[in-house]
């Protein structure tokens, strides 16, 4: 199948398809000059436009992946919804689907981007992204999905959505057996011998906690800055970040993959803000498993819960036109990641002394979060041992 990936970012949806070697990338868009160093790195030929708002075709393409920007609509954005300028490029999406012949229109269309596009503006984006499907005639699913379900210790529940004139969606994001009930309680109580990720630029009213794996990567802090999630190990009182070779690793990405950056004189925070900005592979290769394997899939009818009604469900589906919730949590293949310190390939870098007394400061001045008397001992700790610091 040909693929075009809009909002392309570093190709992280298109390298899910692009394993299949039947598969073939034949156009993308991408805005941001750095991203398109990379992508242009891994698809050497493949045209590269720059601007949505100027493109006029799919090159024919039968899947269109999306990740449109997330900066309007996420829970760290200023939370817009389609007013914002950067979200609103949504509506291009739609817009190339119907300037394209009806013959030759894609046969699946998948969109991936924050979670809480779900609830934003009482769900003011995801009816006009259903909407819009079902003007054109196409069956469509959505559902929130970690890599944590996949293999990856990292703590990124994102919205999915197939739609499809081919094969209903239904039957692709919603395994038959899946455990609808599963949970990972994150939030961290008491004594615990298991590494947590937290965010440390943040500490006084949010804190990230991921149990025994990473926060999400994001791309910058509340100063902008492009920072990696810290990880805490409460056995050696040690507090450090990933490297950047295994944040890629954390996004699914074959080592180095955002490495052209430096060939071309870009600073490395860059890859940072790429790569917390990316599409997980794990994600878009799971994905990619139950488009190109879709004999024999259907989803469980007696999870279906019922018609939608006032608010979106956290998962659902379209039939004949009506929209429908059905059971679901964030794991489809069940909760299966291997913990963080197995997983990281290189040492993390220890937590400067600026950055932990900061943290610190801020935790010790909290008074929306309580935390466990561990954790704050421990940070002591770290403190005297890693750079014999004491009040």
């Amino acid at each position: 199948m040909d693929v075009f990936g809009l909002f392309a970012g570093i190709g992280g949806l298109e390298y899910g398809l692009n394993t299949y070697p039947q598969n073939h990338v034949v156009g993308m868009c991408e805005i941001l000059p750095e991203a398109q160093c990379v992508i242009a790195s891994h698809h050497p030929g493949v045209p590269i436009h720059d601007d949505i708002t100027t493109l006029h075709t799919l090159n024919g393409a039968d899947v269109v992946t999306a990740g449109f920007p997330c900066q309007d609509i996420s829970i760290a954005g200023p939370k817009v919804g389609l007013n914002g300028n950067r979200s609103s490029l949504v509506t291009h999406i739609f817009r190339l689907i119907r300037e394209t012949p009806n013959a030759q229109r894609p046969d699946f269309v998948v969109i991936e981007n924050v979670a809480n596009l779900i609830s934003l503006h009482s769900g003011e984006v995801l009816k006009y992204i259903t909407d819009q499907f079902n003007e054109l005639g196409y069956e469509w699913a959505y559902r929130l999905v970690d890599p944590r379900s996949l293999g990856i210790p990292q703590r990124r529940p994102r919205f999915v959505c197939v739609a499809s004139r081919v094969v209903h969606p239904v039957n692709l994001l919603f395994p038959h057996d899946e455990d609808y009930e599963a949970i990972i309680e994150d939030k961290l109580h008491g004594d615990t011998q298991d590494p947590y990720g937290f965010y440390w630029t943040e500490g006084k009213i949010g804190i990230g906690w991921a149990n025994n794996s990473i926060p999400p990567l994001k791309c910058g802090s509340s100063l902008g800055l492009p920072s990696a999630p810290a990880i805490w190990n409460p056995v050696a009182d040690f507090f450090g970040t990933p490297s950047i070779h295994d944040a890629e690793h954390l996004q699914g990405f074959d080592d180095d993959w955002t490495a052209p950056l430096i060939e071309h004189g870009y600073k490395n925070s860059l890859r940072w803000k790429l790569l917390g900005n990316a599409v997980n592979t794990h994600v878009s290769s799971w994905i990619a498993d139950r488009i190109m394997n879709p004999n024999g899939l259907a989803f469980n009818e007696a999870n279906v819960i019922g018609r939608q009604h006032k608010k979106w469900s956290k998962a659902g589906f379209s039939r004949n036109g009506l929209s429908y919730a059905i059971s679901s949590s964030a794991y489809p293949e069940g909760i299966n990641y291997e913990p963080i310190m197995h997983y990281l390939r290189e040492p993390l870098t220890p937590l400067s002394l600026k950055a932990t007394l900061g943290f610190r400061r801020r935790v010790v001045e909290s008074t929306l979060i309580t935390y466990p008397n561990g954790f704050v001992e421990s940070l002591n700790n770290y403190l005297h041992n890693q750079y014999q610091y004491a009040d």
